[in-house]
């Protein structure tokens, strides 16, 4: 018998990156794709600055906790290079890692950028993004936590329409330039994964 079994995404980040806001997205796009879902409590230092993560996971039978085991992670969501490499092992052997390169060198002791790109290229499944550039190519200086969200998307089983209804509502109340850049933004992702082999 095929039991369905638990799903988990990791999402890291820097406090004022937006960690919760994806976290929340994918959260209300799978239950709304008919699966039970939950997301734990954001761990870590809110203020900007502060390391933070979050878990989401969904099965196809109720759950009845949102927290991963090391190992136990389908998708790592890092918002900053250092973040990824501080979750990493929570991935499962045939993960996949969506890294923006752009770093927050607000701490002490930040290794040298080359290392910790070399260290993340290693991984099995790694996708790094310059969201820097996407941000000045798009003109949307918040666009690179959207963008990782939708490279995401293409290891999810999350239907098109049901992405861009969750996001049109999360943004709608700040109006519909900024709901249409950050559809832009979301798009632009999805378009940076052509082949999502093992998705």
């Amino acid at each position: 018998m095929n039991v369905p079994r638990i799903h988990g995404i990791v999402l890291s980040g820097v406090g004022g990156q937006g960690v919760l806001s994806l976290a929340q997205i994918l959260l209300e796009a799978l239950r709304r794709s008919g699966l039970h879902a939950l997301q734990s409590e954001i761990h870590g230092m809110s203020q900007r600055g502060g390391s933070v993560h979050a878990q989401v996971c969904y099965s196809e039978i109720p759950l009845t906790s949102p927290i991963l085991d090391e190992g136990g992670a389908d998708l790592l969501v890092a918002l900053e290079p250092l973040e990824a490499l501080r979750y990493v092992s929570m991935l499962r052997m045939n993960g996949h890692l969506v890294v923006a390169e752009e770093p927050q060198m607000d701490m002490a002791g930040y290794p040298p950028l080359d290392d910790v790109y070399a260290a993340l290229k290693t991984v099995r499944g790694a996708h790094l993004v310059d969201t820097e550039d996407l941000a000045r190519r798009l003109n949307h200086r918040q666009a690179g936590g959207m963008a990782l969200l939708g490279m995401a998307s293409k290891f999810l089983p999350v239907a098109d329409a049901v992405w861009h209804e969750v996001i049109a509502q999360r943004f709608e109340a700040k109006g519909a330039r900024v709901t249409e850049k950050n559809l832009e933004a979301f798009e632009a992702g999805r378009g940076l994964i052509h082949d999502p082999v093992g998705a």
